[in-house]
């Protein structure tokens, strides 16, 4: 996967501000296991082996500059006019170079490392200059639908506003993440227009171009729909914290962890527990590696220092006495 950058869609694209929130706060550095929303997205890029990660920032930037430093790059979208408009101010990066661009959004934050490396490897292997992230929806209200011929090769993607009842029909969903080959990418971004309900430049529009010009297109449905779930106010985080618990603490499990109660435990990212460690209910584990066939009692959080000594955890803390 040489020769490859990520950009990173900082930013809420159907209304830009995030007003759903209810926060002072830009959405993007809301937190989920105490890392910002925008955090997790160019981690995961980075994860995959991106080349260069480019943040794409507007409304409250300050706020998404401080939260990432200078661990990507920026650019700047003044006036917030969709997707596509989005993608044009991150051009002087992409130009000049070869290779494939990952278009990711700010506020979906927990797709799979494995999800986006299998998307850049079809498109890669195949060949195609245009790569989907779909899903199926029993229920697609509110997302732009995929449009296939009769061959099953994807035509073009209709939004929820601009869909006719036909359209509307289709459960096969746009996830708005995209791989797609440089180069053709920047012609296409010279031929959309803002020809829709919304007067905004849709980044969808970029495959009904690629496919009037003959090019391959093709597409990978993601195996778990929550992968692409977005934020939008404080349900929706809390939903996301609550499959990211499960997600992790179902990690665990699997490696050979007893989890007492899986609803009242809390295991942030990247901990190491040891098999056949039991972790009682009640728990915050946030960071450090856990010894190996121990108990973890309640209430236990970043401020306690574990230390694995012999298949047993000594508790350095002159606060709290565990037992």
């Amino acid at each position: 996967m040489n020769k490859r950058n990520v950009i990173t869609i900082a930013g809420d694209l159907a209304s830009g501000k995030g007003t759903r929130m209810k926060s002072d706060k830009s959405k993007l550095v809301q937190k989920i296991y105490d890392k910002e929303l925008v955090k997790r997205v160019t981690d995961v890029a980075k994860k995959i082996g991106s080349d260069e990660v480019i943040a794409v920032v507007g409304h409250l930037r300050e706020q998404v500059q401080e939260a990432l430093g200078d661990t990507v790059e920026y650019a700047y979208q003044e006036e917030l006019l969709g997707t596509g408009h989005a993608v044009m101010q991150a051009e002087e990066y992409l130009k000049g170079k070869d290779g494939k661009v990952l278009i990711l959004y700010g506020d979906v934050p927990i797709t799979r490392p494995e999800t986006l490396k299998n998307l850049v490897k079809k498109s890669v292997e195949n060949k195609e200059y245009a790569t989907l992230l779909t899903a199926i929806y029993e229920n697609p209200t509110g997302y732009g639908r995929i449009i296939r011929d009769v061959g099953g090769n994807i035509k073009g993607i209709v939004e929820e506003k601009d869909a006719d009842e036909m359209q509307k029909e289709i459960k096969e969903i746009n996830s708005g993440i995209y791989v797609f080959d440089i180069k053709e990418l920047l012609l296409a971004l010279k031929k959309i227009k803002p020809n829709n309900a919304q007067g905004e430049y849709y980044l969808t529009d970029v495959i009904k171009i690629m496919n009037d010009k003959g090019l391959k297109t093709g597409a990978v449905i993601v195996e778990d729909n929550t992968e692409i779930l977005g934020v939008n106010d404080r349900t929706q985080l809390e939903l996301l914290t609550r499959v990211l618990r499960m997600r992790i603490n179902t990690e665990h499990m699997k490696n050979g962890v007893t989890i007492e109660d899986s609803n009242c435990t809390y295991i942030y990212d990247d901990v190491e527990i040891g098999k056949d460690t039991i972790i009682h209910p009640n728990t915050t584990i946030k960071s450090g590696v856990k010894g190996k066939g121990v108990d973890i009692f309640p209430f236990v959080a970043e401020e306690v220092d574990y230390k694995a000594t012999d298949d047993k955890i000594e508790w350095h803390d002159n606060e709290n006495k565990y037992k």
